[in-house]
């Protein structure tokens, strides 16, 4: 993974760039062919262009290569040479140096790193010496090689030892030691028994399979606390932090204040935000301040992270909170999540409301992965609801913390006088900054404690003082004892401020071992924390596998502090992965993406245990590297395994999302175009439902296929909805003519039970009857669903024909051959209470609607709303009937807004005529929806269906005012 640059060439221009330019040529042209990094190359490559910096485009050469080939000339290594400086940082980045002489048989003497080394030389046959370069680097690729390099970097350090002249810098070298010979040792053991590492690393890849396998467990603080934590925070908070005391006291103000209700930290990468909030709450839970002072209070706190295991969605914010109830009322909220029986917003409303009074603090870290980077709007719909909703719910005890690079302007927008923003704009001021870099050299060995107080003040400046930054400076100092922070701040001293955080990053990451830099770029492949063993899976790839286990490797990163570790996972700062990820090739990217993928798909639960989006968390994460990888076909096939569930439970639109991410990246997208043309339609978007059916059509053109027969009946479904009954049947008809002659009697029955119900609004009940107990018969040998909608269509005629009984009867059925199917219990449910309404059993009535609304059907739900109120309202329950429309009205809404759907309008206006009445006031307004149904339409069963129902609320109607809301004609 690593050396994405190839062999660096360091040569002298005045004596050696003949011998280079041979060097690569040969090099790169011969067989197999070697990449080397050449300047004069670079340019040719135009990675090198007029006007760019030219030391910072030798220092990433030098970062990025796979090794450094020093040609020894008298120039190259003659005081004041160009070349000793790259020799000594290709050193401290820990890359294999090969000494090629080419000094015309002076034999000068070579520098100190190249001490003890073999050296190839080129003065009399350059042919054979160039086959010996060439086998030389692929011998480095090797774990033979690998080994050598290894003893090398011991003999090195032993040296130090030897030559190191106080107390701290003996310790440091001993420890360097020790990790040396214990990776040598492991090393060996891969060159002497390959076949053994190879085994062990494939059980603990199998055990770390069987764990992921199995579901999930309950993520808690960990720590204790005064009151109930839900997961881990997303970053410990250092014993060393610094500074913020009146960023620190704003914070404290927001939360403490009950006007705010969310607060936004803003800054740029590295700038502390994460630490920043989790020091306040970390001294929440613990009800005091490092200093013994006392923190805020708080009744509950739940943490989540777009970057850590817990990512940040609605399903997961819903549920996290809920684990601040008991377990009774929680399990009542979450089955009401799962039926999805109302809007994000009154869910929300619902919990906030069962929360008690107190203070709730949620922290939603790094929010800018969720956040469109050109709009700077949430793309996650359903997690703006949720944050609107707390924003606009009456009074209670939650309170949002979100950190980030960007700030949500959509978000911004809603009720601002309760949000409050924080911005860390800078880094942190003198003497903090300074008191960072001696605090983390708490053992004195890397001389920052007793550093002269003008050279801490320059790392301050150089580093702007970003906490990340000086992380990484100290990084740099703690990976190489041979380095000064004199010889680092020199190093960085020509970049710009605003690219000195990227740097030190870098200079970090590239003086780390290969070892450590592959497990790195590994978590970077995998972007989001994961199990040891998945990194295993991808160290055991070319150009050799690597002869530690992963857990230690990334446990020795941990206490380094590049990589995090939450539970059993891993992963790393945004930053870190960026660069861990830039230095990795393309081609090497899609094959390690591609392992990765196949480790989590080994990795996922019984598919026969998939209940939420918890339990799919492997294969949307195999999904999302599918996709990095450019391989959409593979990324299609497995969405295309839950696809289905994403719609069952409701996630319209994570399906619009992830299949979106498929639209004209394969060379046949038709399924996810599909999936999302219904999606919409399931979101009353109907408008943009049938433009995208429409598109469909045209590609499937008419060629009395499956596929045309599935546009069709999904158009006429949707111009139903719009209330172009008429349309709705010619399209109908079209796949009825599709299906008879494919000879499908399954298919045939589906598509005439849709037909007999459009000839129920348009009020010819026999002929409507007639086709659906038709197509009952037609579908007895399809699917349990198929039978279960056609009986639920037979239901819904025989409510026209005012057979009361018939209909609860075939409702029933309905639902005992399809138990499963939720909008079929949302209208099965919707008909037997309009059943035991018109046989005046209110009781049976109001349970049938409870259950129906449990089941949510976006284009049903305002219609069984509007039906319970009138039944509340009938039983005399004023509030109860009140709720009710009111709700019926916030779901009309949505399908409103997207396109004129006739049946929401209606059930808008029969809700706001209810909703008048209990109130003792007539609704003109309910008038004037009617009126915008009618102008959608005008079918005669449609209407007789609204009068129905304003004649069953009649008998709570004394006075007559549900009369100014009938006249829409």
């Amino acid at each position: 993974m690593t050396g994405a640059g190839g062999h660096f060439i360091s040569y002298s221009g005045a004596d050696g760039a003949d011998i280079a330019l041979r060097l690569a040529e040969g090099l790169e042209g011969g067989t197999p062919p070697v990449r080397v990094w050449f300047d004069k190359f670079e340019k040719q490559r135009h990675r090198l262009r007029p006007g760019e910096f030219w030391p910072q485009q030798l220092t990433e050469g030098l970062r990025a290569c796979e090794g450094l080939i020093f040609v020894v000339t008298p120039d190259s290594v003659g005081e004041g040479s160009n070349c000793l400086p790259e020799l000594y940082r290709a050193d401290s980045y820990r890359k294999p140096l090969i000494p090629v002489r080419a000094d015309g048989g002076a034999r000068v003497e070579v520098p100190l790193p190249l001490a003890g080394r073999e050296q190839i030389s080129f003065d009399r046959d350059f042919d054979a010496g160039l086959i010996r370069l060439r086998e030389h680097i692929l011998w480095l690729r090797t774990p033979e090689g690998t080994l050598r390099e290894l003893q090398i970097a011991l003999s090195a350090a032993r040296r130090d030892l030897a030559r190191a002249d106080d107390e701290n810098e003996r310790r440091r070298t001993a420890e360097a030691i020790a990790v040396l010979e214990t990776r040598i040792e492991k090393q060996r053991e891969l060159v002497e028994d390959p076949a053994r590492v190879a085994r062990e690393a494939d059980a603990r890849i199998a055990a770390g399979v069987a764990r992921e396998r199995q579901p999930q467990p309950q993520r808690t603080a960990g720590r204790r606390a005064r009151f109930p934590v839900v997961n881990r925070p997303p970053g410990e908070v250092p014993t060393w932090f610094q500074d913020r005391h009146d960023e620190t006291a704003l914070l404290v103000r927001h939360v403490e204040d009950p006007a705010i209700r969310l607060v936004t930290v803003v800054g740029r990468a590295g700038a502390g935000k994460t630490t920043f909030v989790c020091r306040l709450l970390a001294a929440m839970e613990q009800g005091q301040w490092a200093d013994g002072a006392p923190a805020p209070g708080a009744d509950g706190l739940v943490y989540l992270s777009a970057a850590g295991t817990r990512r940040i969605s609605l399903p997961t914010l819903y549920g996290d909170l809920c684990k601040l109830l008991p377990e009774a009322r929680a399990a009542e909220l979450m089955a009401e999540s799962a039926q999805l029986h109302r809007s994000t917003a009154e869910k929300m409303e619902a919990l906030l409301g069962a929360l008690p009074e107190g203070r709730v603090l949620v922290l939603l870290d790094n929010l800018e992965d969720l956040i469109e980077p050109v709009e700077r709007k949430l793309h996650d719909p359903e997690l703006g609801d949720a944050l609107r909703a707390i924003l606009e719910a009456p009074s209670h005890a939650v309170k949002v913390v979100i950190t980030t690079r960007v700030a949500p302007r959509d978000v911004l927008k809603v009720n601002a006088g309760r949000q409050a923003i924080l911005q860390l704009d800078g880094g942190l001021p003198s003497p903090f900054a300074e008191n960072i870099l001696r605090e983390r050299d708490s053992d004195g060995k890397l001389r920052l404690k007793t550093a002269p107080d003008a050279l801490l003040a320059e790392a301050r400046e150089r580093t702007q003082g970003y906490p990340r930054a000086l992380e990484a400076l100290f990084q740099i100092l703690a990976l190489n004892n041979r380095t000064s922070l004199r010889e680092v701040l020199d190093d960085t001293a020509a970049i710009l401020p605003e690219d000195v955080m990227d740097a030190l990053v870098g200079e970090a990451f590239s003086r780390l071992d290969s070892a450590a830099q592959r497990a790195m770029q590994a978590l970077a492949i995998y972007a989001r924390p994961v199990a040891a063993e998945a990194v295993d899976a991808l160290l055991r790839m070319p150009p050799a596998p690597v002869a530690e286990a992963a857990s230690t490797v990334l446990d020795r990163l941990v206490g380094m502090q590049l990589v995090r570790k939450e539970a059993r996972r891993y992963y790393l700062h945004r930053t870190d992965q960026a660069y861990a990820l830039g230095r990795i090739p393309r081609e090497t990217q899609i094959a390690l993406l591609a392992e990765g993928a196949g480790f989590l798909r080994q990795a996922r639960q019984d598919p026969s245990t998939w209940r939420s989006l918890d339990d799919i968390w492997a294969p949307l994460a195999e999904f999302d590297l599918r996709c990095a990888a450019g391989d959409y076909a593979e990324a299609d096939a497995v969405l295309a395994e839950f696809d289905v569930l994403l719609a069952v439970w409701g996630h319209y639109t994570r399906s619009l999302e992830l299949n979106r991410r498929l639209e004209g990246k394969l060379d046949d997208d038709w399924r996810p175009r599909m999936s999302n043309a219904d999606s919409l339609s399931r979101l009353g978007r109907y408008r943009e439902a049938i433009d995208a059916f429409d598109a469909l059509l045209a590609r499937v053109g008419d060629t009395g296929s499956i596929a045309e027969h599935m546009v069709l009946y999904r158009l006429g479904w949707c111009w139903a909805e719009l209330g172009d009954t008429p349309r709705a049947m010619e399209y109908s008809q079209r796949a009825l003519a599709i299906a008879r002659a494919r000879g499908d009697s399954v298919l045939e029955g589906d598509t005439l039970s849709l037909i007999g119900w459009y000839h129920g609004k348009l009020g010819a009940t026999s002929q409507a009857l007639a086709d659906c107990e038709h197509a009952v018969e037609l579908v007895r040998g399809g699917s349990t669903n198929s039978r279960g909608a056609a009986l639920a269509n037979v239901a819904g005629i025989l409510l026209d024909a005012a057979r009361w009984d018939d209909a609860i009867r075939v409702a029933g059925e309905s639902l005992r051959v399809d138990p499963d199917t939720r909008n079929l219990r949302n209208w099965n449910g919707g008909f037997i209470a309009r059943a035991c309404l018109a046989k005046g059993d209110l009781a049976a009535a109001r349970a049938a609607a409870e259950e129906a609304r449990q089941y949510d059907e976006a284009e049903n739900n305002a219609q069984v709303l509007a039906l319970l109120g009138i039944i509340c309202l009938r039983q005399g329950q004023r509030d109860a009937a009140a709720d009710a429309f009111r709700t019926a009205i916030e779901k009309a809404e949505p399908l409103i807004r997207f396109s004129s759907n006739q049946g929401a309008l209606d059930a808008k206006g029969i809700a706001l005529a209810g909703a008048a009445l209990c109130r003792d006031e007539a609704s003109p307004p309910a008038a004037d929806s009617h009126r915008a149904a009618r102008a959608c339409n005008l079918d005669a069963g449609v209407i007789r269906r609204v009068e129905w129902l304003y004649d069953a609320m009649g008998p709570a109607d004394p006075r007559g005012l549900l009369a100014i809301a009938r006249r829409w004609d």
